[in-house]
């Protein structure tokens, strides 16, 4: 017999192994619920799937005069770490459509998200 019900956070780290052990680090107990399905003669997870509330930061631009120089880009992003940390996490969301950008990213530590478009998941 299957049983679903929601994991409590105490209990997360019975996630490894799981596709959510890969976002742990998004998780934070007052705006995430994890959903298991439990197999109920062994106590195994063999389901899960979390409902998780993230920051979205959007919405990156530079007027083309000033995209040569540094002191925009520094000012917005020590102003959104800001913004960031006020919120109480270190990890966001986001999406880059210049390269530069994209790279700039990588180098702070982003990590890609991986979407299939055309099946109504983004």
């Amino acid at each position: 017999m299957l049983t679903a019900r929601e994991l409590p956070s105490d209990e997360w780290d019975r996630l490894e192994g799981t596709e959510l052990a890969s976002v742990r680090g998004l998780m934070r107990p007052e705006c995430t619920r994890v959903l298991v399905v439990e197999d109920d003669d062994t106590g195994d997870i063999v389901g899960c799937w979390a409902l998780l509330t993230v920051i979205h930061v959007e919405g990156y631009w530079v007027h083309p005069e000033h995209r040569q120089s540094a002191g925009v880009f520094r000012r917005l992003l020590r102003g959104m770490r800001e913004w960031i940390t006020e919120a109480g996490t270190e990890t966001v969301v986001t999406g880059a459509t210049d390269p530069a950008i994209e790279a700039y990213l990588e180098r702070l530590g982003a990590h890609e998200m991986h979407s299939k478009r055309g099946n109504g998941v983004q």
